[in-house]
Protein backbone atom coordinates (compact mmCIF):
# COMPACT_ATOMS: atom_id res chain seq x y z
CA UNK A 1 0.00 0.00 0.00
CA UNK A 2 0.95 3.45 -0.81
CA UNK A 3 0.85 6.18 1.45
CA UNK A 4 -0.27 9.94 0.11
CA UNK A 5 3.22 11.07 0.38
CA UNK A 6 4.33 8.34 -2.34
CA UNK A 7 5.73 6.09 0.38
CA UNK A 8 5.50 2.74 1.31
CA UNK A 9 6.28 0.82 4.42
CA UNK A 10 7.80 2.23 7.58
CA UNK A 11 11.72 2.55 8.52
CA UNK A 12 13.76 1.44 11.54
CA UNK A 13 15.10 4.96 13.05
CA UNK A 14 17.75 5.22 15.67
CA UNK A 15 16.62 8.01 17.68
CA UNK A 16 18.68 10.25 20.25
CA UNK A 17 17.50 13.26 22.45
CA UNK A 18 18.36 16.29 20.29
CA UNK A 19 21.08 17.32 22.34
CA UNK A 20 22.65 13.67 22.36
CA UNK A 21 26.98 13.95 21.41
CA UNK A 22 25.70 10.62 19.55
CA UNK A 23 26.06 11.05 15.77
CA UNK A 24 25.94 7.69 14.20
CA UNK A 25 26.04 4.13 15.09
CA UNK A 26 29.46 3.59 16.09
CA UNK A 27 28.28 6.30 18.88
CA UNK A 28 26.34 3.63 20.49
CA UNK A 29 29.35 1.77 21.96
CA UNK A 30 29.22 1.63 25.86
CA UNK A 31 25.67 3.47 25.53
CA UNK A 32 22.02 2.14 27.37
CA UNK A 33 19.87 1.61 24.52
CA UNK A 34 15.93 0.90 24.64
CA UNK A 35 14.82 -2.44 22.42
CA UNK A 36 11.31 -2.97 22.11
CA UNK A 37 11.08 -6.90 22.59
CA UNK A 38 12.90 -9.70 20.83
CA UNK A 39 9.79 -10.28 18.72
CA UNK A 40 10.22 -6.65 16.97
CA UNK A 41 11.35 -6.05 13.87
CA UNK A 42 12.57 -2.52 13.52
CA UNK A 43 12.86 -2.66 17.74
CA UNK A 44 15.21 -5.68 17.94
CA UNK A 45 16.07 -7.78 15.35
CA UNK A 46 16.88 -5.58 12.26
CA UNK A 47 18.93 -3.81 14.34
CA UNK A 48 20.97 -6.73 15.91
CA UNK A 49 21.66 -7.68 11.84
CA UNK A 50 21.82 -4.63 9.86
CA UNK A 51 24.14 -2.78 12.64
CA UNK A 52 26.51 -5.22 12.21
CA UNK A 53 27.43 -3.49 9.02
CA UNK A 54 28.21 -0.39 10.72
CA UNK A 55 30.93 -2.03 12.92
CA UNK A 56 28.46 -2.61 16.14
CA UNK A 57 26.57 -5.27 17.63
CA UNK A 58 23.62 -4.82 20.10
CA UNK A 59 24.32 -6.12 23.35
CA UNK A 60 28.38 -6.56 23.07
CA UNK A 61 29.29 -3.33 22.08
CA UNK A 62 26.31 -1.62 23.96
CA UNK A 63 23.44 -2.43 26.60
CA UNK A 64 20.44 -3.72 25.73
CA UNK A 65 17.64 -3.06 27.79
CA UNK A 66 13.75 -4.01 26.74
CA UNK A 67 11.27 -1.76 27.01
CA UNK A 68 8.42 -3.21 25.96
CA UNK A 69 6.83 -1.41 23.51
CA UNK A 70 7.69 1.58 20.50
CA UNK A 71 5.62 4.13 22.64
CA UNK A 72 7.84 3.36 25.61
CA UNK A 73 11.42 3.35 23.90
CA UNK A 74 9.93 6.72 22.30
CA UNK A 75 9.19 8.51 25.40
CA UNK A 76 12.32 6.93 27.04
CA UNK A 77 14.15 8.82 25.24
CA UNK A 78 12.82 11.74 25.12
CA UNK A 79 13.20 11.84 28.50
CA UNK A 80 16.90 10.54 28.55
CA UNK A 81 15.96 7.45 30.59
CA UNK A 82 17.89 5.61 27.36
CA UNK A 83 20.86 6.93 25.04
CA UNK A 84 18.67 5.99 22.23
CA UNK A 85 16.46 3.63 20.75
CA UNK A 86 15.47 1.60 17.14
CA UNK A 87 12.12 2.28 16.28
CA UNK A 88 9.51 1.70 13.88
CA UNK A 89 8.94 5.11 12.28
CA UNK A 90 5.45 4.96 12.16
CA UNK A 91 5.50 4.61 15.54
CA UNK A 92 6.73 8.12 16.15
CA UNK A 93 4.73 9.54 13.34
CA UNK A 94 1.35 8.41 15.23
CA UNK A 95 2.94 10.05 18.69
CA UNK A 96 3.65 13.06 17.02
CA UNK A 97 0.46 13.57 15.64
CA UNK A 98 -1.34 12.67 18.69
CA UNK A 99 0.80 15.35 20.58
CA UNK A 100 2.74 13.06 22.85
CA UNK A 101 5.98 15.09 21.56
CA UNK A 102 7.46 17.32 19.02
CA UNK A 103 9.67 15.81 16.62
CA UNK A 104 12.35 18.48 17.33
CA UNK A 105 12.62 16.32 20.71
CA UNK A 106 14.39 13.58 19.24
CA UNK A 107 17.12 13.32 16.28
CA UNK A 108 17.44 10.45 13.90
CA UNK A 109 21.30 9.02 13.33
CA UNK A 110 19.77 6.66 11.07
CA UNK A 111 16.93 5.54 8.77
CA UNK A 112 17.00 1.55 7.16
CA UNK A 113 15.34 1.63 3.68
CA UNK A 114 11.56 0.94 4.00
CA UNK A 115 10.20 -2.44 5.42
CA UNK A 116 6.82 -3.03 3.37
CA UNK A 117 3.81 -3.46 5.22
CA UNK A 118 1.63 -5.91 3.53
CA UNK A 119 2.29 -6.95 0.28
CA UNK A 120 0.42 -8.96 -2.26
CA UNK A 121 1.90 -11.49 -4.40
CA UNK A 122 1.66 -13.68 -7.84
CA UNK A 123 1.98 -17.15 -8.21
CA UNK A 124 4.75 -17.81 -10.51
CA UNK A 125 2.82 -20.86 -12.31
CA UNK A 126 0.06 -18.81 -13.68
CA UNK A 127 -0.09 -17.57 -17.32
CA UNK A 128 1.78 -14.43 -18.24
CA UNK A 129 -1.72 -13.04 -19.18
CA UNK A 130 -3.21 -14.04 -15.76
CA UNK A 131 -0.76 -12.48 -13.36
CA UNK A 132 -0.76 -9.11 -15.60
CA UNK A 133 -4.83 -9.01 -14.96
CA UNK A 134 -4.15 -9.60 -11.42
CA UNK A 135 -1.22 -6.73 -11.01
CA UNK A 136 -3.76 -4.25 -13.14
CA UNK A 137 -6.78 -4.75 -10.42
CA UNK A 138 -4.66 -3.95 -8.02
CA UNK A 139 -2.80 -0.80 -9.78
CA UNK A 140 -6.20 0.21 -10.79
CA UNK A 141 -8.22 -0.34 -7.58
CA UNK A 142 -10.02 2.74 -6.20
CA UNK A 143 -8.42 2.42 -2.70
CA UNK A 144 -9.60 5.55 -1.89
CA UNK A 145 -13.08 4.72 -1.65
CA UNK A 146 -13.01 1.58 -0.84
CA UNK A 147 -13.64 -0.03 2.82
CA UNK A 148 -10.04 -0.55 3.00
CA UNK A 149 -9.35 3.89 2.14
CA UNK A 150 -11.86 4.11 5.06
CA UNK A 151 -9.71 1.76 7.46
CA UNK A 152 -5.98 2.81 6.36
CA UNK A 153 -6.93 6.74 5.99
CA UNK A 154 -2.91 7.19 5.43
CA UNK A 155 -2.76 5.30 2.39
CA UNK A 156 -3.93 5.73 -1.36
CA UNK A 157 -3.80 3.38 -3.53
CA UNK A 158 -1.63 -0.08 -4.22
CA UNK A 159 2.15 0.06 -5.49
CA UNK A 160 4.12 -1.78 -7.52
CA UNK A 161 7.21 -3.22 -5.56
CA UNK A 162 10.49 -5.10 -6.72
CA UNK A 163 11.40 -8.10 -4.40
CA UNK A 164 14.99 -7.79 -4.67
CA UNK A 165 14.95 -4.40 -4.25
CA UNK A 166 12.45 -3.31 -1.69
CA UNK A 167 12.75 -6.56 0.41
CA UNK A 168 16.71 -6.81 0.08
CA UNK A 169 16.81 -5.97 4.26
CA UNK A 170 14.06 -8.45 4.91
CA UNK A 171 15.73 -11.43 3.40
CA UNK A 172 19.23 -10.22 4.91
CA UNK A 173 17.90 -10.58 8.10
CA UNK A 174 15.77 -13.98 7.08
CA UNK A 175 19.48 -15.16 5.79
CA UNK A 176 20.88 -13.83 9.49
CA UNK A 177 18.52 -15.06 11.65
CA UNK A 178 17.88 -18.34 9.85
CA UNK A 179 14.16 -17.73 10.15
CA UNK A 180 12.21 -19.86 7.50
CA UNK A 181 8.70 -18.30 6.23
CA UNK A 182 7.03 -22.54 6.48
CA UNK A 183 4.35 -22.72 8.75
CA UNK A 184 6.96 -24.99 10.72
CA UNK A 185 9.18 -21.85 10.98
CA UNK A 186 6.64 -19.50 11.57
CA UNK A 187 5.17 -21.54 14.56
CA UNK A 188 8.83 -21.80 15.83
CA UNK A 189 8.70 -17.53 15.74
CA UNK A 190 5.18 -17.86 17.38
CA UNK A 191 6.28 -20.11 20.25
CA UNK A 192 9.52 -17.46 20.69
Amino acid sequence: MERKDGTIGYTLQVIVPKDSPIKTIADLKGKRVAHVSPSSNSGDTAPRVLFKAQGIEPGKDYEIIYSGKHDNSIMGVVNKDYDAAPIASSVLDRMVARGMLKREDLRVIYESAPFPRTAFGVAHDLTPELQEKIKQAFLTFDFVNSKLGKEFKDEKAFKPIDYKRDWVDIRTIQKETGISYTHEGLAKLKKD
